[in-house]
């Protein structure tokens, strides 16, 4: 889970969250950081007088405020003689770290201070041939924590097929074939049931899960599409929950092309969201998934699958998908 630190959007999708009553350890997940994260945010950036306590402008504004002062002392350094001198001398002769140096200049009083992090930015920007005094001198030190798990996570992001690259004929549900998919969750995070649904016809697969893993979900995504004939195997458009970050296993192994909605676009997985409504019905959304068995999920599947819909003229989904072909595992 990353502790990176949020953007612009990321705040607005907070004060949406919290509008809608979820927990910060619920808000976190949906937005995929770490739940300090959010709890620093909050504690930060409070807003008096906001009946939820969080102004984006405001916390948009602080942020602003306190990256122009970092700035500001990164900017003193390279000016400051004095206070370089000091630092080259400390890294050279006392062999110290800049985490004790810039310690150093706050026990004694120094009217200017740093912090360690701009002591190593200094280092790498304008001072390379102090490297060799650094500790560790393999590549460049003290990266911001989870910078590497935040830069994967980016490009996997942007290798995400989104909705509107997905062909323009799958909208007008004239094939079989193409599907949908998300998790319902549990009470308190009781348990979780993965769901994918068939969009013209309506058929829904389902697998509880224990956690809402990225791993649980493709497993449950290869269960479900390995029994499933080829022609009806062509794509699986997703929410944007971070279980499903493993779609590219997905597509080796089950043969679909995935796509993602837009974040916070559920009518883009309109018959997904239908459907997991219908579910509702027989785990409504204060129910525990703690004791919900396989077994009860497919027995509530097996009625949703066999319920007559007025769309198709009052067959039932199963019907309709059987059609054209029969003994499903």
């Amino acid at each position: 889970m990353s502790h990176n630190q949020l953007t612009h959007i990321n705040r607005i999708e907070l004060a949406t969250l919290l509008r809608q009553g979820l927990s910060r350890r619920a808000i976190a997940d949906q937005i995929g950081v770490h739940h300090s994260t959010i709890c620093r945010e909050l504690a930060r950036n409070e807003a008096e007088g906001n009946k939820i306590g969080y102004d984006v402008g405001k916390a948009q504004r602080w942020t602003a405020f306190r990256r122009d002062r970092a700035n500001q002392a990164f900017r003193k350094l390279p000016t400051n003689q004095r206070l370089v001198g000091k630092i080259v001398e400390k890294l050279e002769i006392h062999l110290w770290s800049p985490e004790q140096i810039a310690g150093w200049l706050i026990e004694n009083g120094a009217q200017v201070r740093v912090c360690a992090q701009t002591i190593y930015d200094w280092i790498y920007t304008h001072r390379p041939d102090l490297r060799k005094y650094l500790h560790c001198t393999k590549g460049k030190y003290r990266r911001t924590r989870g910078a590497k798990i935040r830069l994967e996570g980016r490009k996997k992001e942007l290798a995400k097929r989104r909705i509107d690259q997905r062909p323009e004929h799958i909208n007008n549900r004239k094939r079989y074939g193409h599907w949908e998919g998300d998790t319902v969750v549990g009470a308190g995070h009781s348990g979780y049931i993965a769901t994918f649904v068939e969009r013209k016809s309506g058929y829904l697969m389902a697998v509880k899960l224990e956690r809402a893993t990225a791993a649980a979900f493709a497993e449950a995504a290869k269960k479900c599409f390995g029994v499933v004939p080829k022609k009806y195997v062509k794509t699986l458009t997703l929410d944007n929950g971070t279980e499903m970050n493993d779609y590219e296993y997905i597509e080796k192994h089950t043969g679909l092309d995935v796509y993602f909605a837009y974040p916070y676009h559920s009518w883009e997985r309109g018959t997904n969201e239908n459907t997991n409504g219908l579910l509702r019905y027989f785990f409504p959304k204060k129910t525990s998934f703690a004791g919900v068995t396989q077994k009860d999920v497919d027995h509530a599947v097996r009625l949703i699958n066999t319920r007559p819909r007025k769309r198709h003229d009052y067959h039932a989904p199963e019907q309709m998908f059987k059609r054209g072909w029969c003994n499903l595992g």
